[in-house]
């Protein structure tokens, strides 16, 4: 049975996010045309839930982590078959909690944008008022929660196109993609693991820079990623109402719309599992403490208490670390059947991206590339799970 103070805790937060929601809901419906979320209020619950902001960690580390970029794009380099003149990138930016949801908020108000300028047309499709206050409830307390949790993150500051196709009048410009560094997370998960500080930064710093590989060197990558996401913005059925032609219109393009998600997810895990991939052969190659850091990141993700696997789980964090290990067991076979001209076929353009299928099923891929009639059996090796 629970005890007393967990009961008065978390009546204590139920009662907070009722009071909250009263307040809010009042406001949502007097303006049935404000956003998708009510951004302040999702802010206001993701400061509440990380656990402060930590920033002295982010004063302390300063700029520790610019000499480790200049160490680790040869090694990245290497493993990427990139002469190190061309991979001249990443412009790390070291962050608390609070900087953490920002950065992110934008980017979820970036992908938001479509839906936004398009509901006013979607008659009775459009998401009602009463919605929007437990719904910014939810994405503000998975915030927090990741905000508590993830070490790194890559923005590649994608953008997808607005409604009309090109890009809104009077917006601000766009930022610069950055790497993001948690560093109280960071320090957090270095004493808690007993790791070197400097050991955990260049680790993590690896698997992150990979992905500023992929976008930075890759320029198309952005650009299709974005347009795939303004795709998936768009109303069913154009969002005109729910006759009964409308309806009809609306199921014959959810078929199309699922087919575009299982691209956006075989891409998603592609990158994920190329970061992976870089990370552990770089890793054995030129890390000393390669398996200290290895089963220590390994134990983070396999978390003992139930109660915080059936949160990673709800939150879609667990379905995230099996995109890691699918989409390096896809690398690891390509690398194994057709070598370095393989793996770089992948970043040749969108064509050359796998699609889900191919990604469950590497042979699939090869025989599409021209590569192999059989690939061998998937790398036995475990699977590494993300620093992020």
């Amino acid at each position: 049975m629970p005890d007393l103070k967990s009961v008065l805790a978390w009546s204590a937060v139920a009662a907070g996010v009722a009071i909250a929601a009263e307040r809010r809901l009042s406001k949502s419906l007097a303006d049935p045309e404000a956003p998708v979320l009510d951004w302040e209020l999702v802010r206001r619950i993701a400061y509440s839930r990380c656990g402060g902001d930590g920033m002295a960690e982010v004063e302390e580390a300063g700029r520790d982590y610019d000499p480790l970029v200049a160490e680790l794009v040869p090694m990245l380099a290497e493993a990427c078959n990139t002469s190190q003149q061309e991979a001249t990138f990443g412009r790390v930016r070291v962050v608390g909690r609070h900087g953490f949801i920002d950065q992110n908020l934008a980017m979820m108000r970036r992908m938001l944008r479509p839906i936004e300028e398009r509901q006013a047309g979607w008659g009775s499709l459009r998401p009602s008022p009463l919605m929007r206050v437990p719904t910014s409830l939810y994405v503000g307390t998975l915030l927090g929660f990741m905000a508590r949790r993830v070490l790194g993150q890559y923005d590649p500051v994608l953008s997808p196109p607005s409604g009309g196709g090109g890009p809104v009048e009077g917006t601000e410009p766009l930022p610069t993609p950055a790497l993001l560094i948690v560093e109280p997370n960071v320090r957090r998960f270095a004493e808690a693991s007993e790791l070197p500080i400097n050991s955990l930064r260049r680790w993590l710093m690896l698997h992150e820079l990979t992905h500023a590989w992929q976008f930075e060197l890759h320029p198309w990558l952005r650009e299709y990623l974005g347009k795939m996401i303004g795709e998936l913005s768009r109303a069913p059925g154009g969002g005109k109402g729910l006759g009964l032609e409308e309806l009809m219109q609306a199921a014959r393009s959810i078929r199309p719309q699922l087919v575009l998600i299982g691209r956006v997810q075989a891409v998603m895990t592609v990158l994920e599992g190329h970061g992976n991939y870089v990370m552990r052969d770089a890793g054995r190659r030129h890390f000393p403490d390669f398996d200290t850091l290895d089963e220590a990141f390994r134990r983070r993700h396999d978390p003992p208490q139930a109660a915080e696997r059936l949160l990673l789980w709800i939150s879609g964090v667990a379905f995230k670390l099996q995109q890691y290990q699918q989409g390096e067991r896809f690398l690891r076979v390509v690398g194994e059947a057709a070598g370095q001209d393989g793996l770089d076929r992948i970043w040749s353009g969108s064509d050359s991206l796998p699609g889900w299928s191919e990604v469950r099923h590497p042979e699939q891929w090869l025989r599409r590339t021209g590569f192999s009639q059989a690939a061998p059996e998937a790398g036995t090796a475990r699977s590494q799970p993300s620093p992020a």
